[in-house]
């Protein structure tokens, strides 16, 4: 009875193996038939999208013009040597400008008044003169080649809008022609004989005067106190510049005063010229203004004394002792003006 169980059961478990290992060959089969249809599939969507690209590049074909054969390969990397004719071009009429920014010219520019000063308000009161050299570095803004100080007075006297005076106290009014005169140095020449060639007397001749040839100002200047207003004021009286005196060999014997200017009647003259001034390169400043701020560099020469003598008077021959007597003086100015006011 036990023999014929068992050998039912490996009957059927026979049977079930054999149904399972049927099944599975068939569905590797099913596997296998459906192959075929997927690479079809895959081919056709490949015969799509190169349709689609085919297109794509015969669209942008047709839009892209022919190439030009007659231009050579290098064109774009070669510079255009061509240009216009003259006759194509435009004049450029625009009115020329010296630089980038220019003041206007100072044309009718009139000086700013002073406030007149009451006699009785005057505390302190002292006269001095001093020199500007033109060839200091710092004093370079009056002798600008072409537009020097000496050749705007000269051109100021000749259309007699400046007056100028042969004494220091502005009574005695000079001529233009007599101004010309004294400033021209005069050479002696020898008169020869025509046949023998034997010297037989000799004449003095003019040289014309030359602006430029000034290289020493002086200014005459007030220095007060106003007790109502309570500061230190500088006012320039006069101006004069100064002529070297040669020998007739040509040597430098001394220094002269040609003629004497009055410095308000200068100031409708100065406030209409434009001086180059160093510190302001984008626009200029007139003469009236370089004088009004002191805008230059100077040495005190004199000082109003009893005596009426110069420093190189008191000290003759030593610039040493005429520069440490002139510091002297501006020393006590300001040591004036600092204690003018304690608190």
């Amino acid at each position: 009875m036990r023999k014929n169980v068992i050998l039912a059961f490996l009957l059927l478990f026979a049977v079930g193996l054999s149904t399972v290992m049927e099944a599975q060959t068939a569905t590797k089969k099913k596997k296998k038939k459906k192959k075929p249809a997927k690479t079809e599939e895959v081919v056709n969507n490949d015969s799509i999208n190169a349709a689609r690209v085919q297109d794509s590049l015969s669209k942008v074909a047709a839009a892209t013009p022919p190439p030009d054969t007659t231009r050579s390969v290098t064109d774009g990397l070669v510079a255009d040597t061509s240009y216009l004719a003259y006759t194509d071009l435009v004049l450029d009429t625009t009115k020329p400008v010296d630089g980038f920014y220019k003041q206007p010219i100072l044309r009718g520019a009139k000086p700013f008044a002073f406030p007149d000063e009451n006699k009785y308000n005057i505390k302190f009161y002292k006269r001095l003169w001093r020199t500007i050299d033109l060839t200091d570095s710092m004093n370079r803004i009056f002798s600008v080649p072409g537009q020097t100080l000496m050749s705007i007075i000269i051109d100021g006297l000749k259309a007699q809008k400046m007056v100028a005076y042969s004494d220091e106290g502005y009574t005695k009014a000079m001529s233009y022609e007599k101004v010309l005169r004294v400033l021209s140095d005069s050479v002696i020449v020898t008169d020869l004989d025509s046949l023998t060639g034997d010297a037989i007397g000799s004449h003095s001749v003019y040289v014309p005067f030359n602006p430029d040839s000034v290289t020493k100002l002086e200014i005459k200047e007030d220095i007060f106190v106003d007790k109502v207003r309570g500061r230190l004021i500088t006012r320039i009286i006069g101006l004069s510049p100064i002529k070297r005196v040669k020998s007739s060999a040509g040597d430098v014997i001394g220094e002269q005063h040609p003629f004497y200017l009055y410095f308000p009647q200068c100031r409708n003259v100065f406030a209409a010229r434009e001086a180059f001034d160093t510190q302001r390169d984008i626009y200029d400043m007139s003469y009236d203004d370089v004088f009004i701020s002191r805008n230059f560099k100077t040495q005190i020469v004199k000082e109003s004394n009893p005596a009426d003598l110069r420093i190189s008077d008191k000290f003759p021959n030593d610039p040493d002792k005429q520069k440490q007597e002139s510091d002297r003086i501006e020393r006590e100015l300001r040591n004036y003006k600092k204690n003018l006011w304690k608190y």
